[in-house]
């Protein structure tokens, strides 16, 4: 069974507006396998099972627009 990833609650940090440091730099320094791992938690929060599974239907419509 797959582990959940978990958010070390005792490695954050407050800052004030402005004053915070570039999340770019913090997941560049990640291994490629720790960064996958957050995308899939954060996909997972925000989409349940079935609307991963089922995923989005394409529809396309030709609407005739009227000359004026």
């Amino acid at each position: 069974m797959e582990e959940k990833l978990k958010i070390e609650k005792t490695k954050m940090k407050i800052f004030s507006l402005g004053e915070e440091p570039k999340d770019c730099v913090y997941w560049l320094s990640q291994a490629p396998q720790k960064r996958l791992e957050a995308v899939e938690y954060l996909r997972e929060l925000n989409y349940t099972r079935d609307e991963i599974k089922s995923r989005l239907q394409r529809v396309c419509r030709i609407v005739k627009l009227s000359q004026s």
